[in-house]
């Protein structure tokens, strides 16, 4: 059984990421939150695929360059070229990618869950010994994770990205398509300031502070 993890990131350059948080924390600060929320998922995802032979981490590069990527997070990793497009689009290719390389099972994730751990990308790949897909939805109607054991593109085209609508049109989709769903607990993700309380030990702050970042929201 080879199981492949995929991290859909985005590189934490100022000004160009987590721009919903700029208002709280300026542009550096916004980027900071991308660089450790990303290095928090990708200490995971080393954990995780050092737990088992057959597994394989991938992180899917946008807005950089592979090499960039390599002196940020290390040459020991897979990092996938960017292949450009919306997120489905970008998430579409890199599952196809991974089933062409042999993967049985592929789950993607993202870099904005906190709370994710090796507990629940271990129920994402569990999951998928009773169904065609698994999903993780979060507190506001996306989700942080989804897996699947054959390549659906169609999984990923036309979603509302950014939206609380996500989840709904992914399972719209996934009736469509005939995939046994299994769904795991829900989690919270950082979609705007008032969500920093979450990221308060990455940020290495204590949580009493961050409200006054969320003053900045309004």
């Amino acid at each position: 059984m080879s199981d492949h993890l995929i991290l859909m990131t985005r590189y934490p350059r100022a000004g160009q990421s987590k721009s919903r948080f700029i208002p709280a924390l300026g542009a550096d600060g916004a980027s900071r939150l991308q660089r450790k929320l990303t290095e928090h998922v990708v200490g995971v995802a080393r954990e995780w695929r050092d737990a088992s032979p057959g597994r394989r981490v991938q992180i899917s590069c946008d807005r950089a360059s592979v090499d960039e990527y390599r002196e940020w997070l290390g040459r020991e990793l897979d990092f996938g070229a960017e292949s450009g497009g919306s997120l489905g689009a970008r998430m579409a290719v890199a599952s196809v990618r991974a089933f062409a390389r042999g993967a049985d099972r592929v789950v993607l994730v993202g870099t904005d869950c906190p709370d994710l751990d090796v507990g629940q990308i271990n129920r994402g790949f569990y999951g998928l010994e009773h169904a065609d897909c698994v999903i993780g939805p979060t507190t506001g109607g996306s989700y942080y994770l989804v897996g699947l054991v054959t390549p659906t593109p169609a999984l990923f085209a036309g979603i509302p990205w950014g939206t609380g609508a996500v989840l709904a049109r992914t399972l719209h989709i996934a009736r469509q398509e005939n995939l046994r769903v299994g769904v795991l607990p829900q989690l919270s993700v950082m979609r705007g300031p008032g969500d920093l309380i979450h990221a308060a030990p990455l940020l290495e702050v204590r949580p009493a502070d961050v409200p006054l970042a969320r003053k900045a929201e309004g």
